[in-house]
């Protein structure tokens, strides 16, 4: 009876998350519909979704909930204003385009393939760069796709999940479709997709081949099977990223989240649709029914991290703070990006230490660019480092390779990144 009624929680709330992403799609580009629609809707679903999260993020969850509480309170009794309405919608664009981009993994999977996995160093550079493109689009489905063709026939190696680490999260500095992007622009207000893409790519990029040359480096890949890659699991993320910004450059004044959204569910529609007919359109209400619910865990955090955010922001405003905002620049920009690399490495999730450092410095005034680069380099260097990041997490769990061994073989990478993020952060300032 009890797991009846854990299925029906969960059919509602696949639907009552759809039902958002249109709400937020809505006020996105009518304004005229109140956000706090889109956000009660997440509220709804994450009450309805629980009991469905693990007892980490329960834990993490309730302690974001207490202290953005505790910040709001403190703001109501010294008489600051309670932006209520941000308490319920902050994050429900960034929530919406989660939902909406887990659409996308319908038709971008790629075929499954029997062949022979290739083996030596050409497959490792294919399988890194590899996951890296596909999960800048279909995000985590990418380590599940590829991990499971890997480790068909043979036990993962601790190398091959090297390779799905780096090349995974390193999509962080960039891609548009990344669940970190969504932070960035949510908790840097006025952070400009274009700028923070253009500065992350060549990071990434940078990041891969660093990780190829290092990992080929005295034939250690010669018995490395590698993903048999083809083109035809590349072409719908790139377009797809194509298409994103002709339509931000087309419509500057809708907010890219609400353009990624309209476009995941609506390309992703349309394509079964031309594939499957109505069939399409059964795996479609087929992923709203038992595809979203599975962002439950995703779906509790944001929310309680925007509650966090709000609360830090009404605690600033009623202590009366004042900070010399010149001083926020590419120097304590790396001192930011290096705290909270270094926290998440102890199980502190980027999301917090995001929220929290966006609740401070955004009402401030500092560069909003400057620090989106430095949220988006710090998920993407700190999920590639502690071993409790949901990507290490999926592998250990999933195929059986030990989370602190991804952190010894990760932990240089990371040094030389953090070096890496800073030069980047200095550049874009021009000191």
């Amino acid at each position: 009876m009890k797991q009846l009624h854990q299925r029906a929680a969960e059919k509602l709330a696949g639907s009552i998350l759809f039902l958002m992403a249109l709400l937020s799609i809505l006020h996105g580009l009518y304004g005229n519909l109140p956000a706090y629609l889109a956000g009660g809707a997440g509220w709804l679903t994450a009450l309805l979704l629980a009991t469905s999260t693990n007892t980490v993020q329960r834990i993490q969850v309730i302690a974001m909930l207490l202290v953005g509480g505790c910040g709001l309170l403190w703001g109501a009794l010294s008489g600051a204003v309670i932006p209520f309405e941000k308490v319920f919608s902050t994050n429900q664009a960034m929530l919406a385009m989660l939902a909406s981009v887990s659409f996308l993994r319908l038709v971008t999977q790629p075929a499954i393939c029997d062949e022979a996995l290739p083996q030596g160093d050409r497959p490792l550079w294919r399988t890194l760069f590899g996951v890296h493109f596909l999960g800048t689009v279909i995000n985590m489905s990418s380590i599940v796709i590829i991990g499971d063709r890997l480790s068909a026939n043979r036990a993962m190696t601790p190398l091959q999940a090297c390779v799905l680490s780096r090349g995974f999260a390193m999509a962080a500095c960039w891609s548009p479709f990344f669940a970190a992007m969504g932070i960035a622009l949510s908790n840097a207000p006025g952070s400009q997709l274009t700028t923070l893409s253009t500065v992350g790519f060549p990071v990434a990029m940078l990041a891969l081949l660093l990780t190829g040359w290092e990992l080929t480096r005295n034939s250690r890949a010669d018995s490395f099977h590698g993903y048999p890659m083809q083109f035809s699991a590349l072409w719908i993320p790139a377009l797809l990223a194509l298409m994103l910004m002709l339509l931000h450059h087309a419509w500057p004044t809708i907010p890219i989240l609400t353009l990624i959204s309209t476009l995941s569910l609506s390309v992703t529609l349309l394509l079964l649709l031309l594939r499957h007919g109505r069939a399409g359109l059964g795996a479609y209400r087929q992923h709203i029914r038992v595809g979203l619910p599975r962002m439950s865990g995703e779906l509790l955090l944001f929310l309680a991290a925007g509650v966090l955010a709000t609360g830090i922001a009404s605690a600033i405003q009623a202590s009366n703070l004042s900070v010399d905002v010149q001083t926020f620049g590419a120097t304590e920009a790396s001192l930011l990006l290096l705290t909270m690399v270094s926290v998440s490495v102890i199980g502190i999730h980027p999301v917090i230490s995001i929220a929290t450092a966006g609740g401070i410095l955004s009402p401030l005034g500092v560069d909003p660019n400057l620090l989106g680069i430095t949220f988006l380099m710090t998920w993407a260097i700190g999920v590639s480092t502690t071993p409790f990041s949901g990507l290490h997490l999926t592998i250990q769990g999933r195929y059986h390779i030990n989370a602190f061994t991804l952190l010894r073989m990760n932990a240089g990478f990371a040094l030389v990144m953090l070096g890496v993020a800073t030069l980047a952060l200095h550049l874009y300032t021009g000191v």
